[in-house]
């Protein structure tokens, strides 16, 4: 089974912040911290030494850092799509019955450039790699400044035109640490139903236990005993979540990121806020006739570009530029 190594990771500095990240490695944030007066404090879960001493299984990979989603976010359901008179069968991940993910974070990135706050990464896919038939490209561009965090990622069809365009979707895979799950708060028009192996089924009203906008007045906490797997649509694309200590992280993402991904485990040290295109099995919901799926779709030679950026608040924490 594929191991990915860390080595060499890339280490970003500004003002008291610190982000490293590892192309080799999916192309990963392998952890963002801030330091002042000896008061460090991790905004991301930081990924555990053994990991990076030894590296870790492709698809066996810690719950830490922030890594892409491409092309297709969370799963496809048996790992099968028919598009465009093309019938594709991807590979299913260890232990589920669908493909999950994409590709992306299982791979090798280049690094094109670092300047010392930000950074470039490359990964190129073959025509026909993991079943998927399109040529693709994506670029991911990191930048760090004092108290913020902003990551774009493009992706260009690289393709001729005898295929017919590619079905994709894109986002962000970030881990925060569970304390900032004390207070969350973020708007959203639907909540998909999901069947027990967290795969979209259908579509409603956002019901008021998943309900956490501002409505009410106050963020809302994910008690520890709580197990979330929630598929939002219609987000308004702006989050806020804190640690009830001052400490805030401000999420904030680009139009084309309509869909949030809310995973919480039981009792876990970590949960996600995961801004991405679409909703689980978007392919196939498409084309069984759901409108808002949040399925993109790319003609050979053109780029999609989404853009993710976190703010950072709080006490004991570097100031701002």
């Amino acid at each position: 089974m594929k191991t990915l190594l860390l080595s060499p990771e890339i280490s970003l500095s500004n003002g008291g912040w610190h982000l490293t990240l590892s192309p080799s490695a999916g192309g990963r944030v392998t952890s963002l911290s801030s330091s002042q007066d000896g008061n460090v404090i991790d905004w991301i879960v930081p990924m555990p030494e053994h990991c990076r001493r030894h590296g870790f299984q492709a698809s066996a990979w810690p719950k830490a850092g922030i890594y892409p989603l491409l092309p297709f976010s969370n799963r496809i359901r048996g790992g099968a799509f028919s598009w465009a008179g093309l019938d594709l069968s991807l590979p299913l991940h260890p232990g589920e019955a669908h493909a999950m993910h994409g590709f992306g974070h299982c791979a090798q990135w280049q690094l094109l450039d670092c300047d010392g706050s930000s950074a470039a990464m490359l990964y190129v896919h073959a025509a026909g790699d993991s079943g998927w038939p399109w040529r693709f490209q994506a670029k991911q561009t990191i930048s760090l400044a004092a108290g913020a965090l902003a990551m774009q990622m493009e992706i260009t069809n690289t393709s001729d035109a005898t295929l017919p365009p590619m079905p994709l979707g894109a986002g962000f895979h970030p881990y925060f640490p569970r304390r900032f799950a004390r207070q969350v708060c973020f708007a959203a028009q639907r909540l998909w139903q999901a069947d027990a192996e967290h795969v979209a089924t259908g579509v409603g009203d956002v019901p008021p236990q998943h309900d956490y906008g501002n409505s009410r007045g106050s963020p809302r906490s994910i008690e520890q005993e709580e197990e979330l797997t929630l598929y939002y649509g219609g987000w308004n694309r702006r989050a806020k979540i804190g640690d009830g200590e001052q400490h805030q992280i401000a999420i904030s993402a680009s139009p084309l990121l309509s869909h949030l991904v809310l995973h919480a485990p039981k009792a876990g040290d970590y949960f996600c806020i995961e801004p991405v295109t679409h909703v689980a099995n978007a392919v196939n919901l498409a084309q069984s006739g759901f409108s808002n799926t949040g399925l993109q779709t790319l003609s050979p030679g053109h780029t999609f570009i989404c853009e993710l950026r976190m703010d950072f608040s709080g006490p004991a924490i570097p100031e701002s530029s």
